[in-house]
């Protein structure tokens, strides 16, 4: 996509669209940290982020039209002003360029802050159009953070964005996807949206037309009248390479030959009990009133809340605190107790901004809790986000691991999220309240408390946002299935969509479930609940069969707690080669067709592969 003209809407009135950009680097830089402990930006080739560029493929879109203006906007090193160039080049009529030293390693909530204050000075945003995240580092922070700040409402991730009258005022009507599936929304302007992959073509223009910088207005700390030393909340105390330490095995032969090595290999890797759960739940907190963690539990259906909670439960127990769940209502809480609530808040309605604005309340009413932990799903990501900026706390976002440190000062929370080629940031936070959102898919699920018996509830007023109005949410597939299936069959660009049928056998032999790669979910061969990776869900199943994937970092980073790593690609030099444990150079339906045949031959001679469930 080199084209940089995009289509106008018309000649209908056009929207004050602004969008913000950020520059990041290519393939996701190398996760390393400078001698100041930030991690390595200088000297790497960096780019316009994707999800940033449909934010402003959005924006010129809905500026089009008589009295419609378009601005994007960036906050980065002089270097960053390059993304603004690009972004003029493909239809964008101005820029503002947020650049200063003193902004240098500043976290999410730094950065909202200096835009929000710039929007305001400079702008007068009726849609303020975001990425739903970054290939850096995935906080989805930014955008609930600028409308916390700014008072407005946030929607997220839009495909379809569409301008509507209603009342003498204009409104925004738009099909929202998210882990769980779509809804549509109607949102009251101004309104801050954060854009999906797979809403529009990313606006690119190649970097001989790039204008110079005559319409990019450069904005320093001094110009937003910032003063002061400036202090992140969290930050990054340390990288290193990613923990599991494969040792591909590439196999040779003939492909009958390979499959049964393959199988003894996974067999071999295969502990007998590693289907049991975790470490044991510690015990229900006894003591009132007391010292607290809160949890925002996700659907109780699924898997989330059981891997939140004993997580919280583990958190809390060095805070010397109990766990309160905060459920939405109907929530079936039977099992919370034995997982980790000693405690459960339950709100009456689920707007997300009201939700925040009511939990910030009841909080000061009832003294700061040590941690505020959730899921990294949607809802969650926008509550805690604005509950940081009424904190002034950093946000901690999509960690896969965290732990309870006293440095000496009493116990914090340090965590660990993916970052780079191959490699992990440890994070923490400054803040006297501990936010973070977690990728529940990558925690154990700890052995579960007995006897914990019936939790004390007390209830929250959540009033209606009346700027949303949300339609019911239409799933895209078994959310949870994915997230605790022993199996996982990830599909890439090399897996012929027509040919999907093919795998169903191979699914059915080994109860395994189907994931793919941004590029397959894009063009909506599976659904986005299904992609794997640093910018969607991760997941550690007992096998992660890759078939006809590439091995890029960003998606390798979504398995990388995956006891065994099988990877069939035709392609000898595949990247998947270097990050699997086990590889079968050969045609994928080939291979499914071979293993097939060797998985039916076992369970006929031997009743079973070994560490396979028995229910």
């Amino acid at each position: 996509m080199t084209d940089p003209v995009i289509s106008p809407r018309g000649a209908a009135q056009g929207l004050r669209a602004v969008a913000l950009v950020k520059q990041v680097p290519l393939d996701g830089g190398s996760g390393d940290l400078d001698p100041d402990g930030r991690l390595r930006r200088t000297g790497q080739d960096a780019e316009m982020n994707p999800w940033c560029r449909r934010a402003v493929t959005q924006a010129v879109r809905l500026a089009a039209g008589p009295g419609g203006h378009s601005t994007a906007v960036t906050m980065g090193p002089p270097r960053a002003v390059d993304v603004l160039r690009e972004a003029l080049a493909c239809g964008v009529q101005s820029a503002l360029h947020l650049t200063d030293p003193g902004w240098a390693g500043a976290d999410c909530l730094v950065t909202a802050k200096a835009l929000a204050a710039a929007l305001e000075a400079h702008t007068d945003a009726e849609v303020i159009l975001v990425g739903r995240s970054s290939v850096d580092g995935n906080t989805t922070a930014i955008g609930p953070m600028v409308a916390e700040l700014l008072g407005l409402p946030f929607i997220g991730a839009a495909l379809d964005i569409d301008v509507a009258e209603e009342g003498g005022a204009r409104v925004l009507r738009a099909t929202l996807q998210s882990e769980e599936g779509r809804r549509t929304v109607r949102v009251a302007l101004p309104a801050v949206v954060a854009v999906a992959e797979r809403s529009c073509r990313g606006a690119k223009a190649p970097s001989d037309i790039w204008p110079g910088t005559d319409r990019i207005r450069t904005v320093s700390r001094r110009d937003l009248g910032h003063t002061g030393p400036v202090t992140s909340p969290t930050r990054v105390t340390g990288a290193r390479r990613q923990a599991r330490v494969r040792t591909p095995v590439v196999l040779s032969g003939t492909l009958d030959e390979q499959v049964e090595q393959a199988l003894d290999l996974w067999e071999s890797r295969t502990e007998p009990d590693a289907a049991a759960a975790g470490e044991p739940v510690p015990p229900r907190h006894r003591g009132t009133p007391f010292e607290r963690v809160l949890a925002l539990t996700g659907p109780p259906e699924t898997a989330e809340p059981r891997a939140l909670l004993g997580e919280a439960a583990g958190v809390a127990v060095r805070f010397g605190a109990g766990v309160i769940a905060v459920v939405l209502p109907g929530a079936d809480t039977r099992g919370f107790g034995a997982w980790g609530a000693d405690e459960l808040l339950v709100l009456s309605g689920d707007a997300p901004r009201s939700a925040a604005a009511a939990l910030h309340a009841w909080i000061i009413e009832h003294d700061r809790p040590h941690a505020l932990l959730s899921s990294a799903r949607s809802w969650e990501r926008e509550v805690l986000g604005r509950l940081a900026v009424r904190l002034d706390s950093g946000l901690m976002s999509d960690l896969v691991a965290v732990e309870a440190r006293d440095d000496g000062l009493g116990p914090r929370l340090v965590g660990t999220k993916p970052s780079g080629q191959s490699a992990l940031a440890e994070i923490d936070s400054l803040s006297s309240v501990q936010i973070a959102t977690l990728r529940t898919g990558s925690l154990p699920l700890r052995t579960p408390r007995p006897g914990s018996g019936p939790l004390p509830m007390r209830q929250l007023d959540v009033p209606p946002d009346p700027a949303l109005r949300a339609g019911p949410l239409k799933p895209d597939a078994n959310y949870d299935a994915l997230e605790r299936a022993r199996v996982v069959i990830g599909v890439g660009q090399g897996v012929d969509p027509g040919r999907y049928a093919e795998l169903e056998p191979l699914r059915l032999l080994l109860d395994a479930e189907l994931a793919a790669t941004r590029k397959v979910t894009d063009t909506g061969r599976l659904p986005h609940s299904r992609q794997l990776g640093v910018t969607a869900r991760a997941v550690a199943p007992e096998l992660y069969l890759a078939l006809g994937i590439s091995g890029s970092t960003n998606h390798m980073s979504g398995v990388e707690r995956a006891a065994t790593v099988l990877a069939v690609n035709h392609d000898a030099g595949a990247l998947v080669f270097e990050r699997c444990d086990i590889g079968i150079v050969a045609d994928w339906a080939a291979a499914v067709e071979a293993l097939c045949a060797a998985l039916d031959k076992r369970r006929r001679l031997t009743g079973g592969l070994r560490g396979e469930r028995g229910d």
